[in-house]
């Protein structure tokens, strides 16, 4: 089965919620019922196992799939490129790898919203913040 970026990031996703649930019920029942609570510390560690495995093959899919476009020495100056010239090398790309992108581009922009929102509250309440103390 070929699975997409998405794909595992939903489904190691899912399998937090699922450990967090089994871990919940396992405290509940761990002095009630041993059977019950020993099937589910095995299911743990096997899904554990599995969300670890899931990990290790997304990190694999990032470092290995990089496209020889994104290489391009001209590429590198994206300043002179219109969004038209942009856009060719991104789709040459799978569409798992121009998820990626997205997804890097949109945190990028998150962290980059909340450092200014720190900036702002900092300046504006008279805060002194560790960017602004040189050591």
């Amino acid at each position: 089965m070929d699975l997409s970026f998405k794909d595992i990031r939903f489904i190691i996703e899912a399998l937090d919620h699922l450990l967090d649930s089994y871990k919940k019920r396992l405290e509940v029942i761990e002095d009630e019922d041993e059977d019950e609570a020993s099937d589910l510390g095995n299911d743990c560690k096997f899904l554990e196992a599995l969300r670890k495995d899931l990990e290790k093959s997304l990190e694999q899919s990032v470092s290995t799939s990089s496209s020889p476009c994104m290489k391009d020495k001209s590429f590198e100056n994206k300043e002179s490129l219109s969004w038209q010239e942009l856009v060719k090398p991104v789709l040459e790309l799978p569409i798992n790898e121009r998820l990626r992108v997205v997804d890097a581009i949109t945190e990028s922009i998150r962290q980059e919203i909340t450092a200014n929102e720190i900036e702002d509250f900092s300046g504006k309440s008279g805060m002194v913040t560790d960017k602004f103390v040189s050591a």
